[in-house]
């Protein structure tokens, strides 16, 4: 047997050499590769994250500009990337490199702010929009005079489910530790973390909001609202006096006229309804608050309000009022643009009405007074409205109209002046607050300049439909700030000829003058903080004359009356002096009339 041959020492180490060279290659390969794998789901990861705030951008846009569909691409998008990003940090190999000292850290921070992203989009974004998609024209029609009230509700639930989803995301990007990451992993927390906090406050704001629309349209309970129909061919400030009173009764989202009543209804020797600042009685006589057609004779929708809700409860039952909403025939006629034609069925033997945008103004402002004999006419024609008032409502909550023609035109009669509202609830009033329906004149100069131009009908007629205004301010406001000058030119024409002034009926022309002459107040509100410097009256055949001035709502009040004889024309002059300081933009404003007011600004230097 032939003895084993000894393998030499430097033959074995070697081996073993080359088994620990192939070893440590191999582990360098596999770190490197694992290096490169954790930077590709790293970047990967960034790629979509970078996709995804583009996304937020697009989802900002979106929601300024109600477009659902492409709400829904932008938020589907955003999702979709932060999912993306997710599967990146979440990959096996991406957390066993957390472990790894300094850049484990931000790795770390950086899958948790991804998870809380992704838990954001599919808890709260994504069903908000899928529930703004139910938002169609169709769902915000009325049926049957009934909104679809579990829409509100609906959409505070979601609310709540995303602003809940919204608490917890915020309070788990608190709990991430960015002590030991770079700069920017640390500055996307705090960005996330403060962006969070703002939608935590919208959405309270907007739920807020729904909480108080819910009550407006008797989710809460049933609520009482005054109709109040103003007949601008008996003009007063807020564009005419009420000829008739419709209660509104809302509950649950369901609509009804429940109660009416004409101005004929209400008395006008008995005294004042309510108390109000005697300054107010000085300007436009006691009758502001004891005759119903002149409660609107102050340029503030407030205070007609009130009046008008205590004559309802003096003189008609003591119900509790939730709020008055004013509207006039030529806001009708914005509404019946959109709805079309509404048939407003025949009272005492005669035949129905087809009333349309086209027709409306003249129809209830003029036409309807020449159809009966001169003692029935009052009579009659509160039957005619109180049945037009309840036919064009019903036809309104009725209507299949597309929702967005019928607000287009409802925003336009509050830009106008001739829709305005006021609420008896504090949290309601607060909505309206600062908007045109609100009706009451700014407080100051900052935004704009207003300077008024409001009319008063004394002659007690329906023949402001046959006058023409004119309105023309010019100041140096914008190069003399310090000490502007500010001079309202107020042209006043009357196109009722003789003829027409002598065959109308006495109920049209006014019993007082019976057409010889028709008889106008002029009421001038300069700008805040300003005084008034002169009124000047021309001179007409029939009279006219400048009155004291006053103050009224931080104002100067410039007044006049202006007598026309058919036919004449006659100017009011009032100039107003503003004290040192900031001014913005110079705007006229006016009572809205039957001939729209043509109104001109001369305001060299201003933008």
């Amino acid at each position: 047997m032939r003895p084993r041959r000894r393998r030499k020492p430097w033959s074995t180490r070697r081996r073993v050499v080359a088994i620990v060279i192939i070893v440590v290659i191999s582990l360098l390969v596999a770190l490197a590769c694992i290096i490169g794998w954790v930077a590709y789901q790293a970047v990967q990861a960034k790629d979509s994250l970078e996709k995804a705030q583009g996304s937020v951008s697009d989802i900002q846009a979106n929601l300024t500009s109600l477009d659902v569909r492409a709400l829904t691409a932008s938020a589907n998008a955003f999702a979709a990337n932060v999912s993306d990003a997710r599967s990146h940090t979440n990959d096996p190999l991406y957390k066993l490199a957390e472990n790894v000292p300094s850049v484990g850290p931000n790795l770390t921070a950086v899958r948790q702010l991804t998870d809380s992203l992704d838990d954001l989009s599919t808890q709260a974004l994504l069903p908000v929009v899928d529930f703004s998609k139910t938002l169609t024209p169709d769902a915000l029609k009325p049926v049957d005079g009934k909104l679809n009230v579990e829409l509100l509700r609906t959409g505070d639930a979601t609310l709540q489910a995303a602003d809940t989803a919204i608490v917890v995301t915020t309070g788990s990007l608190q709990t991430i530790d960015t002590a030991d990451t770079i700069g920017q992993v640390g500055s996307a927390k705090t960005t996330m973390v403060n962006a969070l906090a703002k939608a935590h406050d919208q959405i309270v704001k907007v739920r807020g909001t729904v909480a108080t629309v819910e009550g407006i349209v008797g989710m809460n309970g049933p609520r009482h609202y005054l109709l109040a129909f103003l007949n601008n061919a008996e003009t007063t400030a807020l564009g005419g006096g009420p000829a008739s009173i419709s209660m509104l009764t809302v509950d649950n989202g369901s609509f009804a006229i429940t109660d009416q009543a004409s101005s004929q209804d209400f008395p006008i020797t008995d005294g004042p309804v309510r108390d109000i600042d005697q300054n107010i009685k000085n300007i436009f006589a006691p009758g502001v608050v004891s005759t119903l057609n002149w409660s609107t004779s102050r340029p503030d929708f407030p205070t007609a309000a009130l009046t008008i809700k205590a004559f309802w409860n003096t003189y008609k039952t003591p119900d509790t009022i939730d709020g008055v909403i004013s509207v006039d025939p030529l806001a009708l006629a914005d509404v019946l643009g959109a709805t079309g034609p509404i048939t407003i069925p025949g009272t005492d033997g005669m035949p129905d009405d087809q009333i349309s945008a086209d027709n409306a103004v003249a129809l209830l402002l003029h036409d309807v007074y020449l159809r009966y004999p001169n003692s029935q006419i009052g009579d009659e024609t509160d039957l005619f409205f109180a049945s037009a008032a309840k036919s064009i409502f019903t036809g309104l909550v009725t209507t299949n109209t597309d929702p967005t023609k019928l607000l287009a035109a409802v925003e336009k009669s509050i830009n106008t002046g001739n829709l305005m509202a006021w609420s008896a609830n504090a949290d309601e009033e607060a909505l309206l607050k600062g908007t045109k329906l609100e009706g009451v004149l700014p407080t100051d100069n900052a935004k704009q300049t207003l300077v008024g131009a409001y009319f008063r009908d004394v002659t007690v007629s329906k023949t402001d439909f046959y006058l023409e205004t004119k309105v023309n301010l010019s100041t140096d406001v914008c190069t003399n700030p310090n000490n502007p000058t500010f001079t309202e030119t107020i042209i006043l024409h009357s196109t009722i000829t003789q003829e027409e002034a002598q065959n109308l009926p006495l109920y049209v022309v006014g019993q007082n003058f019976k057409g010889r002459k028709f008889s106008t107040e002029v009421y001038g509100y300069g700008p805040v903080g300003a005084s008034i410097t002169s009124t000047t009256v021309g001179d007409s055949s029939v009279g006219g004359s400048s009155r004291s001035s006053a103050e009224d709502l931080g104002r100067p009040v410039g007044r006049a009356i202006v007598d026309l004889a058919p036919g004449e024309t006659n100017t009011v002059t009032f100039t107003y002096s503003g004290a040192a300081g900031s001014y913005g933009t110079p705007v006229l404003q006016t009572t809205p009339m039957i001939n729209q007011t043509a109104v001109a600004v001369d305001a060299a230097g201003c933008k």
